[in-house]
């Protein structure tokens, strides 16, 4: 069910100057920014909404987050280089002093100090504070576990108890998302392998077992499963495709049995901190190397999902004729066996689309063991944690704050901050693979029925987050006026289940965003021309 509300039709204004914002007319400011230009800029957080001294103003300036300030030290020495620029060069200045034969000296509108000489510097605090005004309203009435950054060319314009670690639900995939593609890289594929540790004697018969050998594909599947999937058809390899490939090889009789080996990875089924009811309603698989259809049953999740997928492939090979002496089992392959043929996964690029766009997190979490594998450190879910942990204290990104006990956002122990998923968001790109893999309303995935009102419908793209006392969207927004932000608001909910207007107030804080920048054109700030001395 859509959560969509109609649109708007209060007036013409924009909600950012509906909540007090600076209006929008080039010639007002133009008026009103003269030598003391530069004393208009604005805190990109915190904005005053009533009278203060300048005593309170300096001293909330002093409190600032530490993340706002590398930003704005980079635009004052902007200011001051553009500055010395301007001054060295006054005399080849088009609006400097010059005479020029007979015609009166002309002088400068604009003094030489005034930061209208580098306008591009004064448009992104004017629009941040109009941002944060329109935000204010919205996010006092927000809980108090509520987090939210914004980042425009990777620079915060909007925060909000950015550096408060919270549950992140789903969200946490993002963080599992960029250690794949970094460690086992964008094109890497999972291999599962048939193999037989008998020779077939007049190549149709198979004297012994067939070995069906798991690689860690997460997404293994029949026809008939993917069509109970929600959020609609997710890539898959296609087990069907499978038995063709076994029975394209010739083999039309196995006197063993199809026996399932799961030996990459250990046999260790859910994080410690999950609650059983997750594989009893089907939130993630039992946790193996070699899964099929979810390790999903006709009676709800099995208990061996190696047993289950061997048994899977032991029908589809009965269907297709081929006649099978031995029942389903699961053993190791001997090392003596010969490969009849290999299937390959997705790309990594692909599984983690995959996993961000249906919130999938069988994927998310065989990806984690499959760290822990490449690592060297073999296929458990703590192994491949720490790879992803070393993946984020090495990543330059602000991870103070950053703890987790599974990769999927299935833990209420895991932590994290919305700078550092709108941090990770910037530095991974809007062109990115992750960026790329996130959910867009009214397509499948998870955003397929939230949104889908112009104009957030076509413009914006997040990572879902839902747990009972969680709702989380992290990702990148395209607005109105042509800016790609990336960002994370986190919502926990305390001690009450998320409800409706915590959804309504996600739809409302997109809404104030898809204004910015609201801010003077760069044109309607650039120095005045020069003018003829009076008297």
């Amino acid at each position: 069910m859509s959560n969509e509300e109609p649109p708007d039709t209060r007036g013409e204004q924009t909600p950012a100057e509906r909540a007090g914002a600076t209006p929008l007319d080039p010639e007002l400011f133009r008026a009103s920014a003269g030598p003391h230009g530069a004393d208009r800029r604005r805190p990109l957080v915190d904005v005053p909404t009533g009278p203060e001294s300048s005593h309170e103003v300096r001293r909330r300036r002093r409190r600032r987050q530490s993340s706002a300030r590398p930003w704005f030290i980079a635009a004052t020495v902007l200011v001051v280089v553009a500055v010395i620029a301007v001054a060295l060069g006054l005399g080849l200045e088009s609006d400097s002093d010059v005479a020029v034969g007979d015609d009166p000296q002309l002088v400068l509108s604009t003094p030489v100090a005034s930061a209208r000489r580098v306008p591009e510097v004064l448009v992104r605090p004017v629009a941040a504070r109009n941002l944060n005004v329109a935000l204010q309203p919205l996010l006092d009435d927000a809980p108090a576990d509520t987090c939210l950054e914004v980042r425009d060319s990777g620079a915060p314009v909007a925060l909000r108890n950015e550096t408060l670690p919270l549950t992140p639900a789903s969200n946490m995939k993002l963080i599992v998302a960029g250690a794949a593609l970094e460690v086992l890289g964008p094109d890497t594929r999972l291999t599962t392998r048939i193999a037989t540790d008998g020779a077939a004697t007049d190549g149709a018969t198979v004297k012994g077992n067939l070995y069906m050998i798991g690689g860690g594909d997460p997404v293994l599947t029949t026809d008939s499963y993917e069509s109970r999937l929600i959020n609609g058809v997710q890539p898959a390899t296609d087990l069907e495709a499978v038995a063709d490939q076994v029975v394209d090889t010739g083999v039309r009789r196995i006197t063993g049995s199809v026996v399932g080996d799961e030996s990459r990875y250990d046999a260790v089924r859910t994080a410690p901190s999950w609650p059983q009811r997750y594989l009893t309603q089907g939130q993630v698989a039992p946790l193996s190397a070699l899964l099929a259809d979810d390790g999903w049953s006709s009676s709800g999740p099995v208990d061996e999902p190696a047993l289950q997928a061997a048994t899977v492939l032991n029908d589809l090979l009965l269907d297709r004729g081929v006649e099978i002496d031995g029942e389903p089992s699961i053993g190791v392959v001997p090392p003596t066996a010969t490969t009849l043929t290999e299937i390959q996964s997705l790309t990594v690029s692909e599984l983690v689309a995959e996993a961000l766009r249906f919130s999938d997190n069988t994927t998310t979490e065989l990806l984690v063991k499959e760290l822990g594998v490449t690592a060297g450190s073999g296929g458990s879910t703590e192994a491949g944690l720490e790879v992803v942990r070393k993946w984020v204290a090495d990543s330059g990104l602000p991870a103070d704050g950053v703890s987790f006990d599974d990769g999927s956002g299935l833990s209420s122990n895991d932590r994290v901050t919305c700078q550092f998923f709108s941090a990770l968001l910037a530095a991974q790109g809007a062109d990115g693979v992750i960026a790329d893999g996130l959910a867009r309303p009214g397509e499948s995935g998870t955003l397929d029925d939230r949104f889908l009102s112009e104009p957030l419908r076509s413009n914006l793209r997040a990572k879902t987050g839902t747990l009972l006392t969680t709702t989380a969207l992290s990702g990148w927004l395209l607005t109105q006026p042509g800016a790609d932000v990336a960002f994370s608001l986190l919502i926990n909910t305390g001690d009450r289940n998320v409800q409706e207007s915590d959804l309504t107030l996600q739809r409302q804080v997109f809404d104030a965003l898809m204004t910015y920048p609201q801010a003077p054109a760069v044109d309607a700030l650039v120095p005045a021309a020069p003018v003829a001395p009076r008297g």
